[in-house]
């Protein structure tokens, strides 16, 4: 006599049956269900991994699109930060998901250095890109230092080197790659704290753990405004007219910055082997998106350069951006794997 229970659940049946397990062992049995036709994709929510943390311009960018993609699309995408490993986490978990188009990246630049700083095996061109925007960095100061101008600050740097604590995003991020850049240029030295992202290092200044801090305007902008910054300087090589006033260009002083030409990008990217079909209506969703006048004003108010590249386009800037950044991290001793290891070739 059988004496095994009787199960109602044809799951559990499929479990226990041992020819069941031997076809389920050979891939003819499937336990997640028939795959979904990328034609009528979305059917659920979809997640956006930001590699930032809450408060800078990747995350406000992240929450922007998810909002206005979502309404686009007809589903709910929602945002969830990933920072651990300067980020990396976002883009490895994205780099290794299902090709099925719900899982996507709140990315900025840094994503074309992980390969390089060791912690992802994604290059530039594994990616899909959709540049929403990117704002210039600026150097600024809490109101009640001792230091003017940007001239003030080399000059006590240079008198003595690494008696100022600059915070800025994590090594190999564009405003760290900006300072080291700003160090050779003018021949000083801080000293470097870095942090997960613009807001944090932002706070560090506020508080007084940094002299210094290195962002965008966009991330400053209110801070500037609310007398809880002073701006010296634009880490670029053109002045930037902001609130009334010029901030005058590192560059016209220090005209070797030009030699790192690396800047910012926030946006969106799937891996790019995700489905046609999928792609397609990503793009039709980001190009409608990106037409909307309150996109548009958002970003005015924001301080914010709006991009808007995809396809293509996108993904010859960022391979050629990579190239610049990528040689330029290993020449400065920061990054620790050489490009050549990732087919990227010297530009």
């Amino acid at each position: 006599m059988d004496v095994r229970p009787i199960l109602k659940d044809k799951a559990s049946m499929i479990l226990l049956h041992p020819l069941a397990i031997l076809l389920l062992a050979l891939g003819f049995i499937s336990c997640s269900g028939p795959s979904e036709d990328p034609a009528a994709w979305p059917t659920r929510p979809i997640t956006i991994s930001c590699l930032a943390a809450p408060g800078g311009g990747t995350d406000l960018v992240s929450r922007l699109m998810a909002e206005e993609m979502g309404k686009v699309l007809g589903v709910k995408i929602n945002v969830v930060n990933r920072t651990e490993g300067g980020g990396a986490a976002a883009i490895n978990h994205v780099a290794k998901s299902k090709r099925d188009g719900y899982q996507w990246g709140g990315f900025s630049e840094l994503l074309l250095t992980k390969s390089v700083l060791g912690t992802s095996d994604a290059t530039a061109k594994d990616w899909a890109f959709f540049a929403v925007a990117g704002s210039p960095g600026v150097l600024s100061v809490a109101p009640n230092s001792p230091h003017q101008s940007l001239d003030d600050l080399v000059e006590a740097l240079r008198a003595n080197p690494r008696s100022m604590k600059v915070g800025a995003s994590i090594a190999g991020s564009v405003w760290h790659t900006k300072l080291l850049a700003l160090e050779r240029a003018a021949g000083v030295q801080f000293q470097f704290l870095p942090f997960q992202g613009s807001s944090p290092s932002q706070v560090a200044a506020l508080t007084g753990e940094v002299d210094v801090v290195l962002t965008s305007i966009s991330e400053q902008a209110e801070l500037i405004k609310g007398d809880k910054l002073r701006p010296l300087a634009m880490i670029e090589m053109e002045p930037h007219e902001f609130n009334g006033a010029t901030i005058l260009a590192a560059g016209e002083k220090y005209p070797a910055l030009a030699e790192v030409p690396v800047s910012q990008f926030l946006g969106l990217a799937l891996p790019a082997d995700t489905p046609a079909p999928i792609l397609e209506k990503v793009t039709a969703a980001f190009e409608e998106v990106m037409a909307l006048p309150a996109l548009k004003e958002t970003a005015k108010t924001r301080y914010l350069n709006l991009i808007g590249e995809h396809g293509e386009t996108s993904l010859e800037s960022n391979l050629a951006a990579e190239k610049v950044w990528t040689w330029k991290l290993y020449e400065l001793g920061i990054a620790v794997k050489s490009p050549d290891e990732f087919g990227i070739a010297k530009p």
